[in-house]
């Protein structure tokens, strides 16, 4: 019996880092258990994965002839400002909604709206997490979903890799997109007290953002150029070696609903130092992995005690990520999918 086709919808494709991440990994592993996969969008700046399709989708057309225009079976968008032009016109095609975050104001403004016009349009929607359909709920009422959690290759990011960055003693590493809300400078402000215990301690940062520049000045105010590194946007091949070549990895951001740089540190056997969001707090108790922090002054204490107790940790870690490699999320993404059907 063939699989259903699945189109992948965002309005710009990459979107953000971790809806990139979530988007190429489903379509590739759906793709190799036998689904017709590609990705949609009104505008691209880069290429789909190798072999998946791509598909540059039309305002216009799709407002006057709605979802049933494209030539798959179920439409999966991962965005609710999309959900406009696919659902302006009454559809027979299934739409399954990935919920990842609303990280703004007026994301959650936009989130409300779409959802008091079409939630009941909605065949199912996938939270990444119990914080994700908290939050959606919150805004929008009961809803028809389900909880998938984000995952990792864990065997492109795995425990036996080399260290080519290793530069310190406990060394730290966060990833992200730099956004105010990401506060990656609380990081950069924790590292003078870290160096009064550890005087090796060293932090990677690694994203692009708009806090690039003002983080770049913080080290530089605080003279830590010798202890903490930004090292920017980098490859997949790149963050893998980055993930291996620490001891921990760490954030202190204010709104996540399930970071897949956590995923992917841990499938590396790497132990989590987290702010104590409910997101947070969640994986947390899930993987036994690490421990959160409530406040700056935390900060430092938490870490000593993760990496104090880093073989533990770690190996906690490394036990969680088997359980969410992309093959096995697919296996339940493809359980929704037969459910809609």
């Amino acid at each position: 019996m063939n699989k259903p086709s699945v189109l992948m919808v965002v309005a710009k494709y990459p979107a953000t880092y971790g809806h990139t991440t979530v988007i190429n990994n489903l379509c590739v592993g759906l793709n190799k258990i036998g689904f017709r996969t590609a990705i949609g969008a009104f505008s691209f700046d880069e290429e789909p994965p190798q072999g998946i399709e791509k598909v540059i989708l039309n305002k216009k057309e799709l407002l006057s002839k709605g979802a049933d225009s494209l030539d798959f079976d179920i439409i999966h968008p991962h965005q609710a400002r999309v959900i406009y032009y696919l659902l302006f016109k009454k559809t027979r095609k299934p739409i399954v909604f990935h919920y990842h975050a609303a990280a703004t104001k007026i994301q959650e403004i936009n989130l409300v709206i779409m959802m008091a016009l079409f939630k009941k349009k909605i065949a199912k929607t996938i939270c990444v997490s119990q914080k994700a359909l908290n939050h959606l709920q919150g805004l929008a009422g009961k809803c028809n979903s389900v909880i998938i959690y984000n995952g990792s290759d864990t065997n492109f990011y795995n425990p036996n890799l080399p260290k080519p960055y290793r530069k310190g003693e406990p060394q730290l590493l966060f990833v992200s997109v730099l956004r105010p809300y990401k506060k990656a400078g609380k990081l950069i402000d924790a590292m003078p007290e870290l160096l009064k215990k550890f005087p090796k301690a060293y932090l990677q940062i690694v994203g692009a953002g708009q806090d690039f520049e003002m983080l770049k000045q913080k080290i530089k105010q605080l003279g830590l150029e010798n202890s903490v590194e930004l090292a920017g946007r980098v490859t997949d091949d790149e963050l893998r070696l980055r993930y291996s070549s620490c001891d921990l990895y760490i954030s202190a951001s204010t709104n996540e609903h399930c970071p897949v740089p956590t995923f992917e540190a841990m499938a590396c056997g790497k132990p989590l130092v987290l702010s104590n969001l409910e997101s947070h707090e969640e994986i947390i108790k899930a993987s036994n992995a690490g421990l959160t922090f409530a406040g700056d002054s935390d900060i430092c204490q938490k870490i000593e005690e993760v990496y104090k107790n880093l073989k533990t940790y770690g190996d906690n870690a490394l036990n969680f990520s088997k359980n969410y490699d992309w093959s096995s999320i697919c296996k339940q993404v493809e359980t929704v999918y037969e459910e809609i059907k």
